[in-house]
């Protein structure tokens, strides 16, 4: 009997070993990832970016972009063939009527495109059909009504004026350059200024609007 609580002692001794063993091996191959080839390519020197960069001849960390590209996710103006800007002190070129939608081509996937992007981040509160009857207005928790984009004003409204407005926000209405990418901006402008000119070729006026 004591030799075999003997054996056991000894089994449970030797598992412990072996388990704090593989834990040491484990814990010790973490912190030593081995031999890196070209080490200096891998663990690259970061610069800040305004300081000293001895690697160019102007001594300049932060550079100019490459010429002729255009930054992931931005638009191409198709006229002028620069990435489109429109920086917030430009409001008054915005409403001049200057700014027009860069896409080079307005197609009917970039409608129903510009459609979905408009219900999943407009309709909340402009509604499914423009009328500004959304979900958070007929509720009753959005003091005013959005706007109505079949009433003359808005038909009528410049797209770089909407551009704008959706990239800087508007009165109560914040801005959607985090949530909506240059294109998807000019996307849901697109099918915006596509059911206006439905309802210009109509002669829709607000009073034809209200008795909807």
């Amino acid at each position: 009997m004591f030799l075999n609580m003997r054996k056991q002692y000894v089994l449970i001794g030797l598992s412990a070993g072996m388990l704090s063993l593989a834990l040491f091996a484990c814990h010790a191959g973490r912190n030593n990832p081995g031999r890196i080839y070209a080490p200096d390519m891998y663990y690259s020197r970061a610069y800040n970016s305004y300081s000293v960069n001895l690697v160019y001849a102007d001594s300049m960390s932060s550079r100019l972009p490459v010429p002729g590209t255009v930054p992931r996710g931005h638009t191409v103006n198709a006229h002028e063939l620069l990435p489109f800007n429109l920086p917030q002190s430009d409001s008054a070129y915005a409403v001049s009527g200057q700014v027009k939608n860069p896409l080079p081509v307005i197609t009917q996937a970039t409608l129903e495109e510009g459609q979905r992007l408009f219900n999943i981040y407009c309709a909340i509160c402009h509604g499914e059909q423009l009328d500004g009857q959304g979900p958070l207005y007929k509720s009753g928790k959005f003091p005013v009504q959005p706007a109505n984009f079949h009433l003359p004003q808005y038909l009528n409204m410049p797209e770089g004026t909407m551009f704008y407005s959706v990239t800087y926000g508007k009165n109560l209405m914040g801005s959607y350059a985090s949530q909506l990418s240059e294109r998807q901006r000019w996307e849901v402008i697109a099918y915006i200024k596509s059911v206006q000119a439905k309802d210009l070729a109509k002669g829709t006026d607000s009073t034809a609007v209200a008795k909807k």
